[in-house]
């Protein structure tokens, strides 16, 4: 089964209050900066669309935190130089599963070659980083990356139950 959207077919709108937005009545897709703010566009967005295909609240609950994670982590590691770059965001609906797509043009970076973290020792002594993505791992029932072009793919998948 295909993991990504089909926007052959999508209709754009424009919304003076957000970014471009294009909906199709199973998939939409966002772009936002690379900046922390904007992320309060994803939240919505992911609630938004949860409610209109009647989607349960923990896998919307789910689906949030996890692109909260990837996202913090591509804004905050992904553009070391600063550049400003948009981060595209699609969902896509299915009656078992809805999915997520990240797409970046920061720094290659697959997460999913990241070992599991270390969770000996105490919070202060034990090394940083690999947490989130274990998180991610633990919250989506799968995950998938591909460099494609000078961009970074991410797919989460979580399944309806």
């Amino acid at each position: 089964m295909g993991s990504s959207c089909n926007f052959s077919e999508a209709v754009d709108f424009d919304l003076a209050s957000e970014s471009a937005r294009s909906y199709r009545m199973d998939c939409v897709e966002i772009r936002i900066g690379n900046r922390l703010e904007e992320m309060t566009k994803i939240v919505a967005l992911v609630e938004d669309f949860g409610a209109k295909h009647l989607l349960p609240s923990e896998a919307i609950n789910q689906l949030n935190l996890a692109l909260d994670e990837v996202l913090n982590n591509v804004i905050s590691y992904g553009y070391p130089d600063g550049k400003s770059s948009e981060i595209k965001v699609r969902l896509l609906y299915r009656p078992e599963e809805v999915c997520a797509e990240v797409h970046d043009e920061g720094c290659a970076f697959d997460p999913l070659q990241a070992g599991p973290p270390d969770m000996s020792g105490t919070v202060l002594t034990r090394k940083l980083g690999g947490v989130g993505i274990h998180f991610v791992k633990q919250l989506m029932d799968n995950v998938s990356y591909a460099r494609v072009d000078n961009e970074n793919r991410l797919m989460l998948t979580k399944k309806i139950r």
